[in-house]
């Protein structure tokens, strides 16, 4: 684990937190450990899922980096959120705050590129300094957190996850593009989040 100093300001102390939840133990093999309020049925939902595509800010990183204090991924959150970056975005399908993982250099590993932003009906007005980033259509595994504070939930949903066989899984994971979706991104304490891992 690595250590954030999080402003007390709720309008930072949440996307950093998200953040220190979301980066390093993302796709890492060794998270902390669940807590009681986290655990969850790791069942996995199976779903075909049509592309979409999603506007937003990006960075290239990897796993190492982030756990190590490093990341850039605190940093990314924390300027959408004082900057108001996001807003600039048009042709929103909904406002729930969307994550996009793509472009692996390998598997869980290697680089990839984070993507927070928000999934569009058209990408065809992308501001300047941001990215389109296309879901790939295919077969998805999904798995929701408990709610919860976000520090707990949400690497107790991807501890889950990591700890999964393919069998289990639904499949082998493709490692072209994993989303997460966000529910209750206002309430800080009850944070929600679903976790969509693309499978071959």
């Amino acid at each position: 684990m690595f250590l954030v100093t999080i402003p007390t300001t709720r309008k930072f102390a949440l996307p950093l937190v998200l953040a220190l939840a979301a980066t390093g133990f993302a796709q890492n093999a060794s998270p902390p450990a669940a807590s009681a309020a986290s655990a969850a049925s790791s069942a996995a939902k199976i779903d075909d899922q049509n592309a979409f595509i999603v506007v937003g800010i990006t960075v290239r990183t990897n796993n190492t980096k982030e756990a190590g204090g490093q990341g850039e991924i605190p940093q990314l959150w924390q300027n959408a959120m004082q900057n108001g970056t996001l807003d600039q975005i048009q042709n929103k399908a909904d406002n729930g705050l969307m994550v996009v993982y793509s472009d692996y250099a390998s598997d869980n590993t290697g680089d990839y590129n984070y993507t927070l932003g928000y999934k569009v009906t058209s990408a065809d007005k992308v501001p300047a300094g941001m990215v389109a980033k296309t879901v790939h259509a295919g077969k998805y595994a999904s798995f929701t957190s408990a709610q919860g504070a976000p520090q707990e939930v949400i690497p107790a949903l991807w501890q889950r996850i990591n700890t999964l066989t393919p069998e289990q899984m639904g499949g082998a994971r493709a490692y072209q593009t994993d989303f997460e979706t966000y529910a209750n991104a206002a309430d800080f304490g009850n944070m929600q989040v679903t976790a969509h891992i693309g499978l071959k």
